[in-house]
């Protein structure tokens, strides 16, 4: 496999911070907003699971408080980050330029405890996660399969996979 392009300004770090800001604070909506179709499907299917409900009544959760689904749909997706990550650290790490695999996959490196730096030289720090993008709908969206074939790929822990029903 090729070294992927390392891409400087990427609209995957804003997106990777809007999103574990949005998971940090409990905001629901903003972090559904950030998440790939297929992931949504994965966390609608897992509430449809969890509630005994029809998956078509699981389906078309809203990106808006008005519908009383999506806290608890999230509530896995949330409880796997903040357990990887930890919640005191959630809002603390910084973001690498983005790595950008292919036109449609591109990731970025969580790094922890770099200080008060802005620009840090890539020999000075670790990444201690990872979180992969899908581009869609002319978005850059968080996925769950790309984060967990990308992150086993760097020998690096997976901050979405400990998703449990």
């Amino acid at each position: 496999m090729k070294s992927p392009r390392v891409q400087f300004e990427h609209p995957t770090q804003l997106a990777a911070s809007a999103f574990l800001r949005a998971l940090s604070e409990g905001d629901a909506a903003t972090a559904w907003e950030h998440l790939s179709r297929e992931t949504r499907g994965l966390l609608e299917g897992l509430y449809a699971a969890r509630n005994a409900v029809a998956l078509h009544r699981a389906a078309g959760v809203e990106s808006s408080a008005e519908d009383a689904r999506l806290a608890e749909v999230v509530a896995p997706l949330r409880a796997a980050v903040v357990a990887a990550l930890g919640v005191d650290r959630l809002g603390g790490f910084g973001v690498s330029g983005a790595r950008v695999v292919d036109r449609n996959t591109a990731y970025v490196l969580l790094l922890p405890e770099f200080g008060d730096e802005r620009i840090v030289a890539e020999a000075d720090w670790k990444p201690s996660h990872l979180l992969a993008f899908v581009h869609e709908s002319r978005e850059w969206l968080v996925d769950l399969g790309r984060t967990a074939t990308l992150s086993a790929e760097a020998d690096l822990p997976d901050p979405l996979g400990a998703i449990r029903r």
